[in-house]
């Protein structure tokens, strides 16, 4: 049947009224929380945006002066939510509200709007929990009625061999079940203020699995070199940064930072004046002998044949290590790094007794070579020598101030073995500058009074090159057992 034209101009007249009264009541008090809309059974139609943040905040007051019991065999824990830093997030919890009925189309609004007003509508609440604190307060459940996992761990043994210590399961309540529990009781507001909970089985955090999977089973390399402990400042520093390197565990392909690990060289960190290379010149500066620490590394990281990123040397040799095996490190200007190349994780031991420091480092010896570093000196530089006036000498006299010594051009290399095939790997180059010898001349006159000068007590300690500084692969030494002195009356051990 066919609608005459007066039908549908009615039909029309009708819509377009629908539409605006509608639309009218769509945007009808866009200030305003719309009919229904309540919180925890507090009605919020009509507040504004300022009067529904009061409401949230009085809710909040009067939950904080609640508390939450959890239970579990027969055991009770009672947690006032004031311990959990309970809090409502009260701004975006009125946005909330007022943003119902007011998203979408304007017959999805109109919608919305008639079955709020009709069924009413529980705004969510926004909240903010402590979820530390909260495990926190599990454990102490758990202590109670459960028994705690154990996490696997690995050990070093006498023999430098790795030995796994298995982890194992435990029994009690989830924490993170429990902290579910809590949310959903808190946002919904549903049944009496307490969790019900069961006793599940808890895995450790490190399983053994996850030990097995890094690789460790034994001693890479080691190297070792000596101190004097008499100098009891430089003593010191050596101890402070060994200890910060000690138990680093570095995963596959990660790169190592001696200066990011160690930290700033400063009075603030502990450590104390001893004589450092600055200017050719061994002077008092913060943190002496942490070079020795970082040079000790160097040389355990090159046995265990690991990649070398960075690593600078010391404007004159150093007497501690062969020619062209030192590594200089200064904060912000100069760094050892390395990474690990393997595809097991690294671990780094140090140790600080006696007047010796040893590096040890660990990993899969599936994989072990035997590793030897070589120098050579390629190049040499000529001190020159430099005449002073002296006016406490007399004329024609002189006296020598500073030994002069020579410099070097040092070339190092790695050398591997694998199934009797050698390997030779450039490692970074090393240049010394030449000292020059300075010699005081007289030039007072008979009759003039001398000048008293305190004596030049910053003279560098030289170093003499021997015709081959070159470490043999060796064997790992009994960890107690003392290292051998060589023949420059140092006392060092390498091993790869």
């Amino acid at each position: 049947m066919k609608l005459r034209f007066p039908a549908i101009l009615l039909l029309i007249v009708i819509t377009v009224v629908v539409i605006v009264l509608g639309a009218g009541y769509v945007f009808a008090g866009t200030n305003r929380i719309i009919p229904g809309v309540k919180v925890r059974d507090l009605e919020l139609q009509g507040l504004n945006h300022e009067e529904c943040a009061n409401v949230l905040e009085q809710l909040q007051k009067k939950m904080l002066a609640t508390s939450i019991v959890l239970n579990c065999k027969e055991q009770q824990l009672v947690i006032p939510l004031r311990d959990l830093d309970f809090s409502i997030d009260i701004q975006p919890t009125a946005d909330d509200a007022f943003s119902v009925g007011r998203t979408g189309p304007i017959f999805s609004r109109l919608k919305q709007r008639l079955i709020v007003k009709q069924h009413g509508y529980e705004l969510p609440l926004r909240l903010i929990v402590n979820k530390n604190k909260f495990e926190q307060k599990v454990k102490i459940l758990n202590s109670n009625i459960g028994s705690p996992a154990k996490d696997a761990a690995f050990r070093v043994r006498k023999d430098d061999c790795i030995e796994i210590i298995p982890g194992s399961n435990g029994l009690g309540v989830s924490s993170d079940i429990a902290y579910r529990q809590l949310v959903d009781y808190l946002v919904k507001n549903k049944g009496r203020p307490e969790l019900d909970l069961n006793l599940v089985t808890i895995k450790p955090e490190r399983t053994t699995e996850m030990i097995e999977a890094m690789g460790l089973k034994g001693l890479l390399a080691y190297h070792t070199t000596s101190f004097d402990q008499g100098n009891v400042e430089r003593a010191y520093n050596i101890r402070v940064a060994a200890n910060a390197l000690d138990g680093l565990l570095a995963p596959p392909g990660q790169e190592v930072s001696f200066n990011r690990v160690v930290g700033p060289r400063s009075t603030e960190a502990g450590y104390k004046n001893a004589k450092v290379i600055i200017n050719n010149e061994f002077v008092d500066g913060v943190g002496g002998g942490v070079c020795q620490v970082s040079t000790t590394l160097y040389n355990a990281i090159i046995l265990s044949n690991l990649e070398i990123l960075e690593r600078t040397n010391h404007s004159l040799p150093i007497t501690y290590v062969p020619i062209g095996r030192d590594a200089t490190v200064a904060y912000g200007l100069s760094d050892l790094r390395f990474r690990n190349n393997t595809e097991s994780f690294i671990y780094i031991r140090s140790f600080v007794s006696g007047g010796y420091l040893t590096f040890k480092v660990y990993g899969n010896t599936d994989y072990k070579l035997p590793v030897s570093i070589s120098t050579k000196i390629v190049k040499v530089y000529e001190p020159e020598t430099i005449l002073k006036d002296d006016p406490n000498l007399k004329k024609g006299e002189q006296v020598v101030k500073q030994q002069g010594s020579k410099g070097y051009e040092v070339v190092t290399n790695r050398v591997t073995w694998e199934k009797g095939v050698q390997k030779t790997e450039p490692l970074p180059k090393s240049v010394y500058r030449a000292v020059n010898k300075i010699i005081a001349v007289g030039v007072k006159e008979e009759g003039e009074v001398p000048v008293v000068l305190p004596p030049d007590t910053n003279l560098p300690e030289i170093y003499q090159p021997q015709p081959s500084d070159q470490d043999p692969p060796q064997q790992s030494p009994d960890s107690n057992s003392p290292p051998a002195g060589n023949s420059q009356g140092q006392k060092e051990i390498t091993s790869g």
